[in-house]
Protein backbone atom coordinates (compact mmCIF):
# COMPACT_ATOMS: atom_id res chain seq x y z
CA UNK A 1 0.00 0.00 0.00
CA UNK A 2 1.35 3.39 -0.91
CA UNK A 3 1.74 5.90 1.87
CA UNK A 4 0.57 8.66 -0.48
CA UNK A 5 -2.79 6.85 -0.86
CA UNK A 6 -3.29 6.77 2.90
CA UNK A 7 -2.28 10.40 3.26
CA UNK A 8 -4.69 11.45 0.51
CA UNK A 9 -7.62 9.74 2.24
CA UNK A 10 -6.74 11.05 5.69
CA UNK A 11 -6.27 14.64 4.57
CA UNK A 12 -9.11 15.10 2.06
CA UNK A 13 -11.51 17.91 2.73
CA UNK A 14 -14.18 17.44 3.72
CA UNK A 15 -13.19 14.32 5.59
CA UNK A 16 -15.00 11.17 4.43
CA UNK A 17 -14.95 7.87 6.34
CA UNK A 18 -12.62 5.11 5.19
CA UNK A 19 -11.48 1.69 6.33
CA UNK A 20 -8.07 0.03 6.29
CA UNK A 21 -7.76 -3.76 6.07
CA UNK A 22 -4.58 -5.35 7.40
CA UNK A 23 -2.76 -8.44 6.17
CA UNK A 24 -4.17 -10.39 9.15
CA UNK A 25 -7.77 -9.55 8.15
CA UNK A 26 -8.45 -6.99 10.87
CA UNK A 27 -10.17 -3.82 9.71
CA UNK A 28 -10.20 -0.36 11.26
CA UNK A 29 -12.80 2.20 10.24
CA UNK A 30 -12.03 5.90 10.50
CA UNK A 31 -15.35 7.71 10.73
CA UNK A 32 -14.12 11.17 11.65
CA UNK A 33 -10.82 13.06 11.68
CA UNK A 34 -10.44 12.50 15.45
CA UNK A 35 -10.16 8.75 14.81
CA UNK A 36 -6.94 9.18 12.81
CA UNK A 37 -3.39 10.11 13.76
CA UNK A 38 -0.01 9.89 12.03
CA UNK A 39 3.48 11.35 12.14
CA UNK A 40 4.56 13.42 9.16
CA UNK A 41 6.06 10.46 7.30
CA UNK A 42 2.88 8.31 7.64
CA UNK A 43 4.90 5.11 8.21
CA UNK A 44 2.66 4.41 11.19
CA UNK A 45 -0.94 5.46 11.62
CA UNK A 46 -3.03 5.44 14.78
CA UNK A 47 -6.68 4.50 15.15
CA UNK A 48 -8.24 6.23 18.17
CA UNK A 49 -11.27 4.32 19.46
CA UNK A 50 -13.68 5.12 22.27
CA UNK A 51 -11.28 4.12 25.05
CA UNK A 52 -8.22 2.71 23.31
CA UNK A 53 -5.82 3.35 20.47
CA UNK A 54 -4.07 1.05 18.00
CA UNK A 55 -0.80 1.78 16.21
CA UNK A 56 -0.78 0.38 12.67
CA UNK A 57 2.36 -0.16 10.60
CA UNK A 58 1.40 1.02 7.12
CA UNK A 59 3.36 -1.91 5.62
CA UNK A 60 0.66 -4.21 7.04
CA UNK A 61 -2.20 -2.43 5.19
CA UNK A 62 -3.39 -4.43 2.19
CA UNK A 63 -6.54 -2.50 1.29
CA UNK A 64 -8.07 0.95 1.65
CA UNK A 65 -11.84 1.06 1.44
CA UNK A 66 -13.29 4.45 0.61
CA UNK A 67 -16.83 5.40 1.54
Amino acid sequence: MKITDIKTLAERQPFRPFTVRLNNGIQYRFTQPRDFGAPRDYHVIVHFGESQHVSIDTDSIVELIEE
